[in-house]
């Protein structure tokens, strides 16, 4: 049984645009990685709504989701292909 999480996704940065949060951070070296998983949170709360339902491959994500004026917190988590998932700690935030 595969008890052990990969390591947690670094560097993990927010970049606004028009109507769009871009997130970027630096893939996770895993033989066993499944993906990612995106949580938001909004005006500096814990980001602990799941933005993305099942695991992403890529190390980016555009969340579209958005509302001017809301200032919003993002972390990013890895998870790996063992059933259950084991999910590493949380990226550092980024608002």
């Amino acid at each position: 049984t595969d008890t052990f999480p990969p390591p947690a996704p670094t560097a993990l940065e927010a970049v606004g645009g028009a109507g769009v949060i871009s997130l970027i951070w630096e893939p996770v070296e895993a033989v066993d990685l499944a993906g990612y998983l995106v949580f938001r949170g909004e005006n500096g709360g814990e980001p602990a709504t799941p933005l993305t339902p099942a695991p992403i491959r890529d190390a980016s994500f555009a969340d579209r989701a958005v509302t001017p004026g809301v200032r919003y917190v993002y972390v990013v988590v890895a998870v790996d292909s063992a059933t259950p998932a084991n999910r590493s700690a949380p990226s550092n935030r980024a608002e």
